[in-house]
């Protein structure tokens, strides 16, 4: 674990939305904590921003949660030739305010 981080990191990917100045984004949650995660994205929102997130979970279920951008990464192929595409992860740091039962369940089991 980094200094910063806290908690301890699951990497697993699920599909995802995100919703911010009446925009609705797509996006893969991933690198879940029970305070965090990364939203890898296209169209990462400022830091600071608000967002609505809905998750679909590996269970079949839906999970609603309230995030804050706390990083945004915006990776362009033109300005980083030679580094290879696999470490371009573009998209946001999310500090989760709002979390409900379906995350926190979802959290548990990848702590086994």
């Amino acid at each position: 674990m980094s200094g910063k981080r806290q908690q301890k990191r699951f990497i697993y990917r699920c599909e995802s939305e995100f919703v911010f100045d009446n925009i609705t984004c797509r996006g893969i949650a991933s690198d879940f904590s029970l305070s965090g995660l990364f939203m890898k994205t296209t169209r990462p929102a400022p830091p600071d921003t608000i967002l609505n997130i809905t998750i679909y979970l590996p269970d079949d279920s839906i999970s609603k949660l309230k995030g804050k951008v706390r990083r945004a990464v915006k990776s362009s192929l033109g300005r980083v030739i030679g580094t290879p595409v696999k470490s371009l992860r573009s998209g946001m740091g999310v500090e989760i305010i709002q979390k409900d039962a379906h995350y926190l369940h979802f959290i548990r089991s990848l702590l086994g």
